[in-house]
């Protein structure tokens, strides 16, 4: 885990040290990376100058849907009870997405969908908006599609 850094080559050597090994944990990746927007605990998030408007978003980007969380799942299959920690659609939505919303997080997600599962309700519904949420079929459209966030969230506001 490294926090918020322009450290590249440690970037770069913590991804290339990944290795997939199935199931998918997108809760934790959430809650990561809502931590290092809040601050506190291990990661340290720079202090915000008081004269800037900030906007705090996280892009989560999953390569399958959610089929593990640290207690139930079996690293195969999809199931409520593995993703009501992320998004409670039984209890109108409560969970991680709603707490980080709620506290003005905008969150952007991306199902990189390359074995044919189902579209990922899981990730629809986590994002802050049907236009915050991506499919791709193919890893070649990650970079047009981080560059259309990258731009949605680049647009210049003119406020009075």
């Amino acid at each position: 885990m490294l926090g918020l850094s322009y450290d590249w080559n440690k970037l770069n050597d913590l991804v290339d040290d990944m290795a997939p090994a199935g199931s998918t944990n997108q809760p934790i990746g959430l809650v990561w990376a809502w931590q290092s927007l809040v601050g506190g605990g291990p990661l340290t998030a720079p202090a915000k100058d008081p004269n800037y408007i900030y906007s705090d978003v996280i892009i989560l980007m999953s390569d399958g849907l959610n089929t593990q969380n640290r207690w139930w799942g079996n690293g195969s299959a999809t199931s409520t009870s593995v993703d009501k920690r992320m998004y409670d659609a039984s209890s109108g939505g409560r969970g991680t997405c709603a707490n980080a919303k709620a506290a003005g997080v905008i969150i952007y997600t991306v199902h990189v969908n390359t074995g044919g599962d189902p579209t990922s309700t899981l990730l629809q519904n986590c994002a802050s908006g049907s236009d915050k949420f991506t499919e791709i079929k193919s890893a070649n459209q990650l970079i047009s599609t981080f560059e259309s966030i990258g731009t949605a969230l680049s647009k210049l506001r003119i406020a009075n």
